[in-house]
């Protein structure tokens, strides 16, 4: 229920509810937004291991994503590279040649990737502040493919088509579906999201104000 986008309604129907807002006072305004799951894309921070080397197996999940839709293999080793001599070296502007610490995928170019790569890359990855798995039961087939090794398209879109009727509870349901792919890494695929990005729009006559917020669920088991 929660990733149903809210369709823009009067702010006045939600103050309604209030007995101690008076809704008919000032101009209307109009409000909508949405909720989106941000463990649905391959998560770039966890291209770098806990000691600040680059995880192999994450590295190769990247390259795998960035072949299949299209864009040069060599972006994700650029990726991880500059992302770990950005922590290694603090991520200040006084680090030499060392890259600033990106904090999100527009900051991207400091790592010497085109705007037109980024904008491919946007739909499939994000940066969270911290290392998450991909969730199975929102993730799109290109991800799903590349954080599983050895599935393709067709397999993972039937997983897609599989999760709509009835979400997968465990990862032990999603490895049922792809034998001979197991045991997967919870370390790279879960069934569970800790980290969401909800949108908010307030259009009140001509003027439109909009805001992009990540959130953190926390205590989640």
């Amino acid at each position: 229920p929660w990733a149903t986008p809210l369709a823009e309604a009067r702010l006045s129907t939600f103050l309604a509810a209030d007995k101690d807002n008076n809704a008919e006072d000032g101009p209307e305004a109009f409000l909508s937004g949405s909720i989106t799951d941000a463990q649905a894309r391959f998560n770039l921070t966890n291209l770098l291991d806990p000691g600040g080397k680059v995880a192999q197996a994450d590295l190769e999940a990247l390259e795998r994503l960035c072949q299949t839709i299209g864009v040069s293999e060599s972006v994700a080793s650029r990726i991880a590279t500059g992302l770990r001599d950005a922590q290694a070296a603090g991520g200040s502007p006084g680090s030499g040649t060392a890259p600033l610490r990106t904090r999100s995928l527009a900051q991207l170019t400091w790592l010497g990737v085109d705007a037109a790569t980024i904008a491919s890359l946007e739909p499939y990855v994000t940066l969270l502040p911290r290392r998450t798995p991909v969730n199975a039961n929102t993730a799109p087939r290109e991800v799903l493919a590349a954080v599983i090794k050895g599935l393709d398209l067709a397999t993972a879109e039937r997983l897609v088509q599989m999760r709509q009727r009835e979400p997968f509870k465990t990862l032990g349901a999603v490895e049922a579906q792809i034998p001979g792919l197991g045991p997967l890494n919870n370390q790279q695929v879960s069934v569970l999201s800790s980290f969401f990005e909800v949108r908010g729009r307030l259009r009140l006559d001509d003027r439109v104000l909009e805001q992009r917020s990540l959130v953190e669920r926390q205590g989640l088991d």
